[in-house]
């Protein structure tokens, strides 16, 4: 499950497993909650870390979470994912990758 992948806390390639999570926090209180995450292992899956996010965001809309707006990092800016978000009925934070045409019609 050990695999080479990029870091942000290093900005460089790096041996590491891949995790995707996904947190509540609290913008009064300060606190963060571990909500769900998952192992990304495309070898073992077959699923992209896209796919991993798109199916947390899904389930967090089943358990009933309710967010002002989801912040991400900006990899899952996609288009795909920020109109998955759109039709949680959600708001989103992200910075854009330079390859992202931005488009103020999401629907």
């Amino acid at each position: 499950m050990v695999h080479y992948q990029y870091s942000g806390n290093e900005h460089d390639v790096i041996a590491g497993i891949g995790l995707v999570n996904l947190l509540w926090h609290n913008l009064t209180t300060v606190e963060s909650i571990p909500i769900d995450y998952c192992i990304y292992d495309k070898d073992s899956d077959g699923k992209t870390k896209n796919t991993h996010f798109s199916e947390m965001l899904a389930l967090a809309k089943k358990r009933r979470i309710k967010p002002e707006a989801v912040a991400m990092d900006a990899w899952y800016s996609s288009l795909d994912n920020l109109k998955s978000i759109r039709s949680h009925g959600w708001g989103w934070v992200t910075t854009l990758r330079k390859n992202r045409i931005v488009n103020r019609n999401i629907t």
